[in-house]
């Protein structure tokens, strides 16, 4: 594991996911929407896997994505949310560096 990655996978999850969070629901929107149907239409679980699984895969897409283009950027403002508690306003300059590399139109 490189030192990048072993930072990376450092960062909590919910941390990670506020920070991409424009971006999963640009490209995911779709495939999301689509398990919450399922999930909505019926409770039990294993009905879902299939939406679930695209959903996920969907995910990990996306941050493979970003990670790629502009990791050093995403790790900082992850890190950032991780530090402050998830606040936004207190990250903005990581926040802006980040979207300045990995625009939602990339």
């Amino acid at each position: 594991m490189s030192d990048e990655e072993a930072r990376a996978s450092a960062v909590p999850a919910s941390a990670m996911l506020f920070a991409v969070h424009k971006h999963l629901q640009t490209r995911c929107a779709e495939k999301t929407s689509a398990f919450l149907k399922c999930k909505k239409g019926d409770q039990d679980p294993e009905k879902c896997l299939r939406q679930g699984a695209a959903m996920t895969g969907c995910l990990v897409e996306v941050l493979r994505d970003l990670k790629a283009t502009c990791g050093d950027e995403l790790n900082a403002y992850a890190e950032c949310l991780d530090y402050r508690s998830n606040n936004f306003e207190k990250c903005r300059r990581e926040q802006e560096a980040f979207e300045t590399k990995c625009s939602l139109g990339k």
